[in-house]
């Protein structure tokens, strides 16, 4: 399916396209996001194509799969990684429903290699993290054949004692990819996560720090994380992570997450926002981040299931931050959060009854709505953001 005579159809896009969107004074391009969705019984998935301005009208229910999604953009093209036991990757152009490919994620034996994220480097490089093995691809996403988009692999097997430290999320920052381990045991987190440090021209561990331990990375004072995210225009990344969840029957969280803060050139890394303990939690487990600026970021807290999220906002310059609720975004059931080209936050709307988004803007020192309601059809997973040609 062609969706450009859809999106020219689109009377925000075509206004987008006379300069107010994404691709600036060119108009043959505006930004679009692109959200990877589940059923509310996680029987099935698909993904959404909006309007990245108003009025952020939806394309729904595109190129349906299972449940277990995500999607991550490559500019004017994005990619869906299906992962546990499917374990592919399909890129798309921005106006097309029609993969350009879809390539396996496992070599030859290999069980179950999970795919999580794939972090672009080029056009003809990035690297696919795999939360079911140790050894992360490099790939060419450009690849016209399967037997050409592995490139390469970088084993991080020395951080778990099982050998798979469960790769989340990374980042490429000057030069050098961050790579993000929860270093599982049984699905607990019973010691603390590690970032690897990846330096992209030559693809070779940096060594951070000497320990006994022989790991190279940066060891975090949290547990289970889950995200990083880089703060634009300066050398900190924050890493969020819920912590342990607890285990069967009682699922009681252990309060050993939170927001740390890293230093891309030197490594150093602090705790920035604690989510407290046992007695005291005032924001439950810290569920996503998300960074606006060097002095405007966001965070979801999460005291249970359901209709039980609370956004905040948060100073990442500060030593000490000081979390407020987002007025009107108290005790409800939020998800995932992302920041589009335009410097607005959208948020997740994760209720089965009327899943969605929200898009807002930042004046006079509080929140404002962009946009108080997108309609997905389906639950969002997550969302970034593409450039759509129109011609």
């Amino acid at each position: 399916m062609n969706l450009k005579p859809y999106l020219l159809a689109l009377p925000a896009l075509l206004l987008a396209a006379c300069g107010g969107g994404g691709g600036g004074d060119d108009p043959e391009f505006a930004d679009a996001a692109v959200v990877a969705t589940r059923a509310p019984d996680y029987s099935s998935g698909a993904v959404s194509l909006v309007q990245a301005q108003a009025p952020f009208t939806a394309q729904n229910n595109l190129t349906p799969r299972g449940s277990d999604i995500s999607v991550r953009s490559g500019g004017d093209h994005y990619f869906v990684i299906e992962k546990f036991r499917a374990n592919r990757i399909s890129r798309y152009e921005a106006g097309s429903t029609t993969p350009t490919y879809t390539y396996s994620t496992q070599s030859a034996g290999e069980v179950e290699s999970n795919p999580y994220d794939i972090v672009i480097a080029s056009a003809t490089k990035a690297y696919l993290l795999r939360y079911g093995s140790s050894k992360i691809w490099i790939v060419n996403p450009s690849a016209a054949t399967e037997a050409a988009f592995k490139t390469g692999e970088i084993d991080l097997a020395a951080y778990d004692g099982d050998g798979v430290p469960e790769i989340t999320d990374g980042v490429i920052k000057d030069g050098k990819l961050f790579v993000l381990m929860q270093r599982l045991e049984s699905y607990a987190a019973t010691q603390a996560g590690y970032v690897a440090v990846i330096d992209t021209a030559t693809d070779l561990e940096i060594t951070t720090t000497t320990r006994a331990s022989g790991l190279k990375g940066i060891e975090l004072p949290l547990r289970n994380p889950s995200k990083l995210v880089s703060v634009p225009g300066e050398d900190e990344i924050l890493v969020v992570a819920p912590g342990d969840y607890g285990s069967y029957p009682t699922y009681i969280p252990a309060y050993d997450g939170g927001i740390a803060e890293i230093e891309s050139d030197d490594y150093d890394v602090r705790l920035l926002v604690d989510d407290g303990d046992a007695t005291t939690h005032p924001y439950g487990q810290i569920v996503d981040v998300a960074v606006i600026d060097d002095d405007r970021a966001y965070f979801i807290g999460s005291t249970g299931y359901g209709a039980d999220q609370t956004l905040y906002r948060f100073n990442p310059d500060l030593a000490t931050p000081v979390p407020v609720a987002v007025e009107g975004y108290a005790s409800l059931a939020l998800g995932s959060l992302a920041v589009d080209p335009n410097g607005q936050l959208w948020v997740s709307r994760t209720d089965n009854e009327a899943p969605g988004l929200s898009v807002l803007g930042y004046a006079g020192g509080r929140e404002t709505v962009v946009k108080d309601f997108i309609d997905t059809d389906l639950t969002p997973i997550n969302v970034d953001f593409v450039t759509v040609p129109l011609s």
